[in-house]
């Protein structure tokens, strides 16, 4: 046997390595996003071994030398020591599918909780999406690989129960790009490529809503638009449907009243015979919603009552990954908030306390979001003390979660306190 490769034989310095790698680069005339090609290692990790920074173990040694023919010239300078098990977090020599697989794996096996969300977030950013992968491998993409994306879209909606957009945005924003790059480039049968695009649809819906979170709003309808035609090409009118629907909301909220009450009414319409119990309630809940923007009290009482109606009949097992959320507690806050919105404070007060006290600190951007609207309600019931309370409770919130959403929302609350007050004694 050859003593280069013989394992532990040799045990150069990563330094040596890397000035012997940087010399066989230029020798051949390759640059460093053709070596990634080749060896399938990301440009990034080829540069730390030409700079010393890391050091190799004998498979990428092996691996670079073919694709350099180099002759066992960086074999014999690779070293085997400190390769063992590490964490999946840590800078990986290279990406392998079990890497994926195991990234994939550990990135979903715990629920978020408010004390880690923002931790997980993080290493979702430093642990490569294993879509790219599976691209780089040249596989064809099969169901196997569309039920892992799957799971890691459920896995970032529940990170944003707990994270801001602030935080999110990147994170939502490289899975939807590793995942159409899957659709562009990847090879993939009938039946993959309709739920591939269900599935961005449904990363769309999300990176919308954590774009607008962010502050970055027109890109939030850019996302809605295109999760809507996504969902339509993959022939899920529900998801569709869901898209449109979101999209009303941020009319609703940020833009042209009107328009969101058409929107949102199209999107039930177009929805509700493809989706399922808990869908058609959150599709007919937006619809309540854009009505009370508008002040318009009959149509969103309408709204309220179907929404009664259709969540009674719900299966919770059906429901689909977007409309997880929807609980009853949910149900009851958008309640409270429609009353609000109508200058209902009889009506609204006790429904948001009731479901506030319930919540606490568990979902901070929500619970400030929604303690924004008791706050209002308690100004329209003149009692500006209550209101000015509440709507500190809120802020605090607001500014540890990071969602440039609850912090507007105190700040239009701001006004209303500053407003409200005067016009009582009129």
């Amino acid at each position: 046997m050859q003593p280069d490769l013989i394992p532990g034989a040799f045990t150069a310095t990563a330094s040596s390595f890397g000035q012997r790698l940087q010399g066989l680069l230029r020798e051949a005339g390759v640059s460093y996003r053709a070596l990634a090609a080749r060896t399938y290692y990301s440009k990034s990790y080829l540069h730390d071994l030409a700079s010393g920074r890391k050091t190799p173990n004998r498979k990428a040694a092996v691996r670079l030398d073919a694709a350099l023919n180099a002759g066992g010239a960086l074999a014999a300078l690779a070293t085997e020591s400190g390769v063992g098990d590490r964490s999946i977090f840590d800078h990986r020599e290279e990406w392998q599918r079990c890497d994926a697989e195991r990234s994939a794996d550990v990135l979903v096996s715990r629920e978020p909780t408010a004390g880690d969300a923002r931790v997980l977030a993080h290493q979702w950013l430093v642990a490569e999406p294993p879509q790219r992968y599976e691209l780089a491998a040249g596989r064809r993409v099969g169901a196997g690989t569309v039920d892992r994306v799957e799971q890691r879209v459920r896995q970032l909606r529940r990170l944003d129960d707990h994270v801001g957009g602030a935080e999110t945005y990147a994170v939502v924003s490289a899975e939807l790009d590793a995942t159409a790059g899957l659709l562009r480039e990847g090879s993939h049968s009938e039946r993959v490529t309709r739920r591939l695009l269900v599935t961005i649809a449904d990363l769309c819906q999300l990176a919308g809503f954590v774009a607008e979170d962010a502050g970055r709003v027109g890109e939030a309808r850019r996302y809605y638009l295109a999760g809507m035609r996504a969902a339509h090409a993959g022939g899920d009118a529900a998801a569709a449907a869901n898209c449109l629907s979101t999209l009303s909301y941020l009319e609703a909220n940020l833009g042209d009243r009107r328009e969101a009450v058409m929107l949102a009414r199209s999107a039930y319409s177009g929805g509700r015979h493809a989706a399922e119990a808990t869908g058609r309630s959150l599709l007919l809940e937006r619809v309540a919603w854009a009505h009370a923007r508008l002040g318009e009290v009959g149509p969103a009482e309408r709204a309220l009552g179907a929404v009664e109606d259709e969540y009674a009949s719900r299966d919770p097992e059906s429901a689909p990954s977007w409309a997880y959320w929807l609980t009853p507690d949910e149900v009851e806050i958008m309640t409270g908030r429609v009353w609000t919105e109508l200058h209902r404070p009889l009506r609204a007060v006790p429904i948001l306390e009731r479901v506030i006290a319930a919540y606490g600190d568990r979902t901070p951007r929500e619970t400030s979001l929604y303690l924004t609207w008791l706050a209002e309600g308690y100004l329209q019931a003149g009692e500006a003390e209550h209101a000015a309370d509440t709507a500190g409770r809120a802020l605090a919130m607001a500014r540890r979660v990071h969602s440039h959403r609850a912090v507007a929302r105190v700040a239009e609350l701001q006004r209303l306190l500053k407003v409200l007050p005067r016009l009582h004694k009129v």
